[in-house]
């Protein structure tokens, strides 16, 4: 008896926990689908003469990838750009990066050395790390799959899903005017002759420049409901949100208007699609992702072989060393102790096991990065290894790059695991509240929406730990691994202090204004990877603050790059 009330209880909150898991692996593995089709054409592509051949030369790949790079960059600025309101520009960069993946994805995709080396590139150095965690969560949604109530639902929703727009549908309807020899109620009523899809609109917005009525057939005596009228210059809205009956009928053949005035009424409806399981928008998201994810790795690798085989040798060996082992035996024991651990904050403790979950996933790899950049370039260089390396045909320029790729590969690898175990957490954290609290059944939608904020703001602290990491290389060349971390932990204290540092200045003397600007300038603003008060308030983060995070990202670590270079290229390595 107990036994079985212990099984109904699981089953009653197993699918709870495991739909927003569900959803991740669906969508990694429609990505793993969607990059073995895409690829597989390309591969196709390569037996094609003058295609297949034409990565032979590095000269004309680039030039190739870069321009058709440029025109999907083009492509993506020209539909997403427009649609942003404020600080639309912050886009460009990110969208730039894209284009250039896709372009060099395509030109080498299609390379015939490409096709006989998938197996070796699936197969050597943190892919195969990458495809386990894209096979668990998979594993995971093939496991959960019977305990869903209508996972077909999801399905279904994918192609209802607006990856380009916001999912707004402009609809005009032109309506003849009214005979002056006929009365004004018995004006006839038009067939608007507009499609739409009422049972997946969010909102709906009517404007008419006459004064008009809405009905749902062409006579008075069919009518279901009364018609609505609409006044000229008028705006009705219509939000689905708030359970109110619709103004036009959910079959558009039977849409009807009534144009009560002598001139042609033109009717603007703006409907706004949502997928009729709006949580499918994830899976989208994480296929994209999937598939970015796999073309820029094999870009990398066969664009730029040299860089990649230094980057490769440097995770290997990285991943190797008992302090990554440590590392991630840490980060899973401590992610997992959070889970249970009580928070005391009266009901919301998934806040607090959000922002510490990510916290400590972002210290140990801050750890992780600058101890790899101090025994992979410092000592190598004083143990004269680097010289074995730069005497083959491998440049300074190329051994700081591999170097650095190589650090956060293995950073990436030790991030991707623990943040999936805190992903799994956080799906459990709301049920496990409540049976703690004894508040009442949780939904798969709260554990959902839970899980989806989480994902950008890790996706913020890995930048934050991609820039110190970049630092952390840059000092190596020059200094000792104690000393390395010791300024890199300054950088990341005073870093994170920049913004309301300068804020402070705010009113004081011109000196201590300069002197907080001065310290702005030359230590990284590494306030803006962190959104703790984001998550405390659990706030969705923006994309345009994902991007202009992206861009401060990026700028920076080419700064960042260039110093290593100066303090690399007089380096005496004998």
């Amino acid at each position: 008896m107990d036994q079985g009330l212990v099984l109904g209880q699981a089953l009653k909150w197993l699918p709870t926990w495991l739909t927003p898991l569900w959803l991740i692996g669906v969508g990694l593995g429609i990505g793993a689908l969607v990059s073995a089709a895409v690829f597989g054409l390309l591969a196709l592509l390569s037996y094609v003469p003058g295609i297949g051949n034409l990565a032979d030369s590095p000269k004309r790949g680039i030039t190739a990838s870069l321009v058709i790079g440029g025109l999907i960059t083009i492509a993506l600025c020209a539909v997403y750009v427009p649609r942003s309101t404020e600080y639309g520009e912050a886009l460009f960069l990110p969208l730039f990066c894209i284009g250039v993946v896709l372009g060099f994805g395509v030109i080498y995709g299609a390379w015939h050395r490409t096709r006989v080396e998938w197996l070796q590139i699936l197969s050597e150095g943190i892919v195969p790390y990458l495809l386990s965690i894209a096979g668990a969560f998979v594993l995971i949604a093939a496991i959960a799959t019977p305990m869903l109530t209508e996972p077909m639902s999801f399905i279904e929703a994918i192609p209802q899903v607006n990856p380009v727009g916001d999912g707004t549908d402009r609809l005009v309807a032109e309506i003849p005017g009214n005979s002056v020899d006929t009365e004004v109620d018995l004006a006839p009523f038009v067939p608007a002759n507009i499609d739409y899809n009422l049972r997946s609109a969010a909102e709906l917005t009517i404007e008419s420049d006459r004064t008009i009525f809405i009905a749902d057939a062409a006579d008075a005596a069919n009518f279901f409901r009364p018609p609505t009228r609409v006044n000229a210059g008028e705006k009705i809205e219509f939000r689905s949100e708030n359970r109110e009956s619709p103004p036009v009928p959910g079959d558009p053949t039977l849409l009807h208007i009534q144009n009560r005035e002598l001139d042609n009424a033109t009717v603007v409806f703006t409907f706004k699609y949502v997928p009729l399981v709006p949580q499918a928008s994830s899976i989208v998201l994480l296929a994209i992702l999937f598939f970015l994810t796999t073309t820029a790795i094999m870009v990398f690798r066969q664009a730029a072989p040299r860089v990649w085989a230094l980057a490769l040798s440097t995770a290997k060996n990285e991943m190797a060393q008992p302090l990554y082992l440590l590392l991630l035996t840490i980060g899973l024991v401590g992610v997992l102790l959070f889970a249970i651990y009580p928070f005391n904050t009266l009901g919301d403790d998934i806040r607090l096991l959000k922002d510490s979950g990510v916290t400590l996933i972002m210290i140990l790899c801050m750890v992780q990065a600058v101890w790899s950049a101090g025994t992979s370039v410092s000592d190598e260089i004083e143990g004269r290894t680097a010289l074995t390396v730069l005497s083959k045909p491998v440049s300074r320029r190329s051994f700081i790059l591999g170097k650095y790729a190589g650090i956060m590969l293995s950073v990436l690898v030790l991030f991707l695991i623990i943040a999936s175990v805190l992903l799994v957490v956080i799906s459990y954290k709301p049920i496990y509240d409540a049976r703690e609290t004894s508040r009442g059944d949780t939904t798969w939608q709260e554990s959902h929406e839970e899980v989806m904020t989480t994902v950008p703001v890790l996706g913020l602290y890995f930048m934050e730990t991609m820039a110190i990491g970049a630092v952390a290389v840059a000092l190596a060349t020059r200094l000792p691994l104690l000393a390395n971390f010791i300024t890199c932990f300054v950088i990341y204290v005073i870093g994170n202090l920049t913004s309301p540092l300068v804020a402070s200045t705010e009113g004081n003397n011109e000196l201590v204004g300069f002197v907080g600007k001065l310290i702005a300038v030359v230590v990284p603003n590494l306030n803006i990877f962190n959104v703790q008060s984001a998550v405390d308030a659990g706030n969705q983060i923006p994309v345009l603050y994902l991007a202009g995070a992206f861009n401060y990202l990026v700028c920076f670590t080419i700064a960042v790059w260039m110093l290593a270079m100066l303090l690399f290229d007089d380096r005496d390595l004998a």
